[in-house]
């Protein structure tokens, strides 16, 4: 009579337990479960019921046990071993989850949801092709899984399958028209295929359903930037950070923004915030240094407190135990590479003809790209390497693991803070020699044992600027490597036009007010002359009206201005030195690529000397050009200087047809001999670790 009793209460008990559930009432629900499992423990609905209840309140190793409880008492109740999945995922378990998932599909095969809840698993675990088998089950179990779609074309973007992807979610649309997450991802494809109207379009229709969507503000900031809007790009970003105060990345991508806008202080505060919202935020902080080079009023010293905070907050969470696998005494040296820059990109033109001298000696190159290039250089690079690793998607550990593995002898980075650099991977010491080459400044790591300079742009009075060890190559820091095309170089333009015009084809971002006042000075002082100027930024309309506003400034017209935008191909950028007889440097960030396919187009490039790294690179390739009368030492010798050669016009047509042949001879362009340089450098090196050994 009493276990009839207590099964009555137990009955009655798990009624009301359960329609409390039901009404969302948790706590009175399960309440009335614990009372049940007091009676009985081996109660299954209870142990099921207060199992999803303990997930629905985040107490989910609680749930896990419940429900592993309740899968003892029912072995093939699906819903425990579905929940049990769902709870193990929550807890990083994610192999245990893809196991519960399979036990689920194996009681009953046709379950869309385990099948979609494994495809996501999967991809965590980045088992793709099973994660793609997964959601087409669930698609063919239920042809409107919308759900299933939109995530098969997230993996099918990981593959880089963008046709495949845009398919995905086109089809998810196509079910549901207002699927505000189809429509971003859809965004996400097209903008990696360069469509970056559609994708606009497809961020904008995200956020008509979704107003809210931060995410959507923020990728639709990205494209417009792309495209050359840049006001809206700002306002796409404060509104993503207007929703989400605490999004970083859209702090970072502003700040990105308004330093190529040449607003260098509020892209430093956007910069700060970012970091303020996540203190180990690595992109940021190259954002920030590099922004920092713009800037006149230039700190060396906060610089390089900026540079080492990078360092101590960014630094690996937990260190990495391994012992260096590289061949003791080689014959090559295995060298390697981490950049996002082989291809048509002026890393690509500074690394290409030295790495192409130095395959050719006693070294074995293994490259380690941050992004994957397609573009019409990045094919040369290509079989320069014994092995090639993309690592954009690779975690830091991973990439260690590999260089490890590879027997790196030394390891380069050659971007410094530039965007899409992977410093972080040089704290782990990961080759027993790490060299900073191409970048713009000290990292900032202590791991890395040398920055790669020249006498002239790193001077002895400057080595305080860095925290590695100063290496000076003996004429100049890198080699540049003409195009493998050929441009003709037509006559001086003065001599038709009747006028001389100036020019420079660097970055907008690169033109401050002290530049404009100076150039405004050289316009001034050389009647009739004009100045062009050329930059993806000036297809704003708006920034050109900003731009002939800030040479009103200085009494300079607009008629004294030519002003272009971006050219399609590299051919048409430099084909565009044929209308320019003199370019003019800007400065502190000074010219590199601008001023050697200037003087690869016959034009010569009047310079200031400086006092910081990047403000010496004028006067280092002048220097080895031999074109020291190039070279000013202040702004009135830089207006002087311009008037001078402005008024011989003879002198600049010999220059004209003869600069492009002294350039190829000389160690701004000549790569044996800058290649023989460096490999001395470079095996020096491991002379001097040698013997420490």
């Amino acid at each position: 009579m009493k276990k009839k009793n207590e099964n009555i209460t137990i009955e009655k008990l798990s009624t009301s337990a359960f329609q409390n559930h039901q009404k969302r009432d948790l706590k009175v629900a399960e309440k009335l479960y614990k009372k049940i499992l007091k009676l009985n423990p081996n109660h299954f609905e209870s142990n099921f019921y207060l199992g999803i209840i303990s997930a629905q309140t985040n107490n989910f190793n609680k749930a896990k046990q419940l429900l592993n409880k309740a899968i003892q008492i029912q072995p093939n109740f699906i819903d425990a071993h579905y929940n049990l999945g769902n709870v193990q995922n929550e807890l990083g378990e994610f192999e245990q989850a893809a196991s519960s998932y399979q036990k689920a599909i194996e009681i009953q095969p046709n379950y869309a949801n385990a099948h979609y809840n494994l495809g996501l698993i999967l991809k965590k675990l980045g088992k793709f092709e099973k994660a793609i088998s997964s959601y087409k089950k669930a698609i063919e179990i239920n042809p409107n899984f919308i759900a299933a779609y939109n995530n098969l074309g997230i993996v099918f973007k990981e593959l880089k399958e963008f046709e495949r992807a845009r398919n995905s979610y086109q089809k998810a649309i196509e079910i549901q028209p207002n699927y505000a997450s189809a429509h971003y991802n859809l965004g996400n494809v097209q903008n990696e295929l360069g469509e970056f109207e559609q994708a606009a379009s497809s961020y904008q229709k995200a956020i008509e359903i979704q107003p809210n969507y931060a995410s959507a503000y923020n990728n639709l900031g990205n494209v417009q930037n792309e495209l050359g809007v840049f006001e809206q790009a700002a306002s796409s970003y404060q509104k993503a950070i207007e929703i989400q105060p605490n999004y970083a990345s859209a702090y970072h991508n502003l700040g990105f923004l308004l330093s190529n806008l040449g607003k260098y202080d509020e892209a430093t505060q956007s910069c700060r915030q970012a970091i303020k919202i996540k203190t180990d935020y690595a992109k940021a902080y190259s954002m920030l240094l590099f922004n920092l080079n713009y800037k006149t009023d230039f700190n060396p010293n906060l610089y390089l407190t900026e540079a080492r905070k990078f360092r101590i907050n960014c630094k690996p969470k937990k260190s990495l135990s391994f012992k260096h696998q590289y061949e003791k005494k080689p014959t090559k040296l295995r060298l390697g590479l981490i950049s996002a820059d082989f291809g048509n990109h002026p890393g690509g033109f500074h690394t290409l003809s030295t790495l192409r001298e130095l395959r050719k000696k006693n070294f074995e190159l293994i490259a380690y790209t941050t992004t994957e290039r397609r573009d019409e250089f990045s094919y040369h690079f290509r079989p320069l390497f014994s092995k090639s690793h993309s690592i954009e998607k690779k975690k830091d550990e991973e990439v260690v693991e590999q260089i490890v593995k590879d027997g790196i002898h030394i390891l380069m980075d050659l971007q410094g803070h530039s965007a899409k650099n992977r410093l972080p991977i040089f704290m782990y010491k990961s080759a027993p020699i790490q060299v900073s080459w191409l970048g713009q400044g000290s990292t900032g790591i202590l791991e890395i044992d040398y920055f790669i300079g020249s006498p002239l742009t790193i001077p002895k009075n400057e080595e305080n600027h860095y925290v590695e060890k100063i290496l000076r190559l003996p004429e100049i820091e890198h080699c540049f490597t003409p195009p493998d095309f050929n441009v003709a170089i037509n006559n001086l333009p003065a001599l038709k036009n009747n006028f001389v015009t100036f020019g420079c084809i660097n970055k907008l971002t690169k033109v401050n007010d002290d530049v404009i006042a100076l150039w405004s000075k050289v316009l001034s002082s050389v009647p009739n002359s004009k100045l062009f100027l050329k930059s993806t930024e000036l297809d704003d309309q708006k920034i050109v009206e900003n731009t002939h506003k800030r040479f009103k400034k200085n009494k300079i017209d607009k008629n004294r201005l030519i002003l272009h935008g971006k050219s399609p191909t590299r051919k048409e950028v430099l084909e565009t030195y044929n209308e320019i007889d003199i370019a003019l440097d800007p400065f502190p960030f000074q010219g590199n690529t601008s001023t050697e396919e200037a003087v690869w187009m016959g034009v010569p490039v009047l310079t200031l000397k400086g006092n910081r790294f990047l403000f010496h690179f004028g006067e280092s390739i002048n220097s080895n050009l031999n074109m020291h009368d190039w070279i000013a030492k202040n702004y009135d010798e830089y207006v002087s200087k311009a008037i001078k050669f402005s008024s011989n016009l003879d002198e600049l047509s010999k220059i004209r047809m003869n600069l492009r042949q002294i350039a190829l001879q000389s160690p701004v362009f000549d790569a044996p001999r800058f290649a023989e340089h460096f490999s001395k450098m470079l095996w020096d090196m491991w002379k001097k670790l040698n013997k420490k050994l």
